[in-house]
């Protein structure tokens, strides 16, 4: 078994910065991908311990083993004007004698609850992965398909075809083909380019780039690779940190958690952690954050609660 105390650590110990053996892999990976890597270094990390080798093959197989699930500046709207517009033109179809109602203005969705994950294949064979309380809804024409993040985080694949439009709260983002990370965080949108383009308007944001959307107005932001590295692990059901703050993991772990953790003695928030865990279970953590910083964890049937 692991050995649970390597898996979270106070920052003032002296280890390795980046955590675990796999969180390290993640990290070198998402460098590679977004290609600030520093291939000496790299290979010497490499060829320290056979571990390495086998960790990094395994976080490239996962990343590639999700591109293999794929098959080869829109108006800002409010997304009541959309519906509505889509509901006038079918009943002018009906009104004119037209008896069809198309996918052109018929949407689709696709939900999770709290803690589940779940992957969707969509009409023209993009995929889309949603993350814990997450809601995906979409609509396709011959001549564009739109998306609209309504909660949560989503991942897409999306394949060459018709423009993209990807909607979030009073946003939107054209996306080219390529693969992209949209997540919420109350009325901003945080949109990550792992492959391809996105642009809102003038502003656009290439690969190894975040577009961030809020109020009206659009910023472009490098990722860095502790970002990347997050978003392919939370689609492998996991969950990473490097060098956050105890509170700042809580409250990323509660995301997923029916149970909530609880912080009780304020100064513990401050601490320094790492590791790398199951998204849908805790025990792990909670017994790292234990082991690890010393921590007390009591548990009751309304959630875990951490004191000193």
């Amino acid at each position: 078994m692991r050995n649970l105390e390597r898996d979270i650590r106070v920052k003032r110990q002296s280890v390795h910065p980046h955590g675990d053996i796999d969180s390290q892999a993640a990290v070198w990976l998402a460098r590679y991908q977004l290609e600030t890597i520093d291939e000496a270094a790299f290979e010497a990390w490499r060829s320290a311990d056979p571990r390495h080798a086998l960790a990094f093959v395994r976080a490239l197989a996962a990343w590639e083993a999700a591109d293999r699930d794929v098959p080869g500046a829109a108006p800002v709207v409010s997304r009541r004007a959309l519906m509505r517009g889509g509901a006038m033109a079918c009943g002018l179809a009906f009104a004119t004698g037209g008896a069809f109602v198309t996918r052109a203005y018929a949407w689709e969705s696709a939900s999770t609850q709290l803690g589940e994950s779940r992957k969707v294949r969509l009409p023209d064979g993009s995929v889309a992965a949603l993350n814990t309380s997450s809601r995906l809804s979409w609509r396709f024409s011959a001549t564009e398909r739109t998306f609209w993040v309504e909660r949560g985080e989503v991942a897409i694949n999306l394949v060459a075809g018709p423009r993209a439009v990807l909607h979030g709260e009073a946003h939107a983002a054209q996306l080219s083909a390529g693969r992209f990370n949209a997540r919420l965080r109350g009325d901003t949108l945080d949109l990550l380019v792992l492959r391809g383009q996105a642009r809102d308007g003038a502003v656009q944001a290439g690969c190894g780039h975040s577009l961030w959307m809020a109020q009206g107005a659009a910023l472009v932001r490098p990722a860095s690779a502790m970002q990347v590295a997050s978003t392919i692990a939370w689609q492998q059901g996991e969950i990473l940190f490097q060098d956050v703050t105890l509170g700042t993991a809580v409250e990323e772990y509660n995301r997923y958690l029916e149970r909530k953790i609880v912080i009780v003695d304020a100064d513990l928030a401050s601490i320094q952690v790492g590791g790398r865990f199951t998204s849908a279970n805790p025990d792990a953590f909670l017994k790292a954050v234990s082991v690890g910083l010393d921590v007390h964890v009591s548990t009751s049937p309304s959630g875990y609660f951490l004191t000193r």
